[in-house]
């Protein structure tokens, strides 16, 4: 037997007993031991670790063209079972995605770390042309899985060595650049070249099956490439799917842009530039005593008084506004009923589609709790309307920029009302009106996909009190995201 094609098949599964006994001569089961290996499905795919060492060091020959060739096998024996089946479509047009040359080697392979998990899980779906999908929303988990994956593999010396020589200095930048690209070139004819070239290494292989195997292992090659081609004759109708996997990849190739940012910000901090320069309590209370801004009132009248414990109430599959925290812990939604005016508070179920509002300065995560829908941020025509509809001191928030988030399929769960007018403990008699519609999420129900690049509000960033102290960006990343 050729000695590369020993070396791939070795890669994927062990060879028979028999062969082995026959000191690797016995043909028919060489014949045996390629079908074995071609009968692979995603559930007994390769592990990560072997994708990763192929991805890395100089690949086992032809290991990797046996890999396309068992997807494509496993993709089209799905879609034999259902060709009405829209996952089955979409699974074979990951796997011929990750055969575009304009990858290359390097980005193949960190392809396949990222979609394998993917694989597995449409492999198990079912859905039928005219369903409202969001591809991404439903595997978004594995995508999860699989950047952490892509992460462990980036971290390997010797990835870390190929991309000094690449000079790629921020490699989920690059992810998401060549996930737009493939994105952009996806059409039919693009998914056809590989699926083409694909059917004659399968060929190839099964010629060897034939060739060395008996009648029996003949009659199933032969079945094989029969079923394989009748999918091919049938595959203009991955052209019906072209638009929802352009989403997920464009969705895809977002939550590398968060990793690029935080990698980007893990830099800067590293590097230990000076962190933005906000005002502290004691600064911004001398500053309102002595010029007080507009957008703090002098009064003892409290407008919204601040909604207490006892009122709140809880329901089921919304955020917990006074979650039980032990001492010393750290909780997102501890006691955020109090940013919220008495008796004001409302449940709501936020549609897909709807874009949410936060406004942020370059050091806020863009994953907290407090936003807005779109039609009060419209209302908002300076930092002095936000301060004080919102009730925000610039010791809390120094703004200048905002994100947005939009809602994915199956909506989003959100306590909704006026906010608390705020007080200083140590500044009596000022007040910030709030009063305006806010939203109180968890965190953990937002999926980093569907958050908006940075953009600016263009109010500045300066706190806007008379403290004597510009905004310091020395060294702090702007219009830059911050997914914690």
């Amino acid at each position: 037997m050729d000695k590369e094609l020993q070396n791939a098949l070795a890669w994927y599964a062990a060879a028979p007993k028999r062969l082995v006994n026959s000191g690797m001569q016995s043909l028919e089961a060489t014949a045996e031991w390629i079908w074995v290996v071609l009968q692979g499905d995603f559930a007994e795919d390769q592990s990560t670790a072997q994708i990763a060492v192929g991805t890395v060091i100089s690949m086992i020959p032809v290991v990797d063209q046996i890999c396309d060739v068992r997807d494509i096998c496993a993709n089209c024996k799905k879609i034999k079972e259902d060709d009405s089946n829209v996952w089955a479509w979409v699974g074979l047009i990951i796997t011929l995605i990750g055969l575009f040359p304009v990858l290359g080697s390097l980005f193949k392979g960190i392809f396949k770390i990222l979609f394998k998990m993917v694989q597995k899980r449409i492999y198990k779906l079912a859905a039928k042309a005219g369903e409202k999908i969001d591809f991404y929303q439903i595997i978004s988990p594995q995508i999860e899985i699989g950047i952490a994956e892509v992460k462990k593999h980036i971290a390997n010396p010797k990835v870390q060595k190929v991309l000094k020589s690449m000079n790629i200095t921020n490699v989920y930048k690059e992810i998401a650049l060549n996930l737009r690209t493939v994105k952009g070139q996806l059409n039919t004819k693009n998914l056809l070249k590989p699926f083409d070239d694909r059917i004659k290494d399968l060929q190839q292989l099964l010629e060897y099956v034939n060739r060395w195997g008996g009648a029996e292992m003949v009659a199933k090659t032969n079945a094989l490439m029969r079923d394989v081609k009748e999918v091919r004759s049938k595959a203009a109708k991955m052209g019906d799917f072209i638009t929802p996997v352009q989403n997920m990849l464009e969705r895809t190739a977002r939550r590398f842009d968060i990793e690029a940012d935080n990698a980007f910000r893990a830099t800067v901090d590293r590097n230990n530039f000076t962190r933005m320069n906000k005002p502290g309590e004691p600064a911004e209370i001398a500053s309102i005593k002595s010029n007080k801004p507009d957008w703090v009132d002098r009064t003892r009248r409290i407008p919204y008084e601040a909604e207490e414990a006892v009122n709140v109430v809880s329901k089921k599959g919304f955020p917990d506004l006074n979650p039980t925290v032990k001492e010393g812990e750290y909780h997102p939604l501890k006691k955020a009923y109090a940013t919220f005016a008495k008796d004001g508070i409302k449940s709501a179920t936020i549609k897909e589609g709807e874009v949410l509002y936060r406004v942020v300065d370059p050091t806020s995560a863009d994953n907290s709790i407090c936003w807005m829908r779109k039609a009060e941020f419209d209302k908002l025509k300076s930092k002095s309307d936000w301060r004080r509809k919102f009730a925000v001191w610039a010791n809390w928030n120094s703004n200048g920029e905002y994100v947005t988030y939009t809602v994915p399929k199956g909506g989003l769960n959100v306590w909704e009302g006026p906010a608390a007018s705020q007080e200083l403990k140590n500044l009596n008699g000022y007040v910030l009106e709030g009063g305006g519609k806010q939203i109180v999420l968890d965190p953990k129900d937002l999926n980093a996909a569907y958050v908006s690049q940075r953009m600016p509000t263009n109010w500045g960033y300066d706190s806007g009190l008379n403290t004597g102290q510009g905004a310091n960006l020395v060294g702090i990343p702007t219009l830059t995201n911050n997914w914690r």
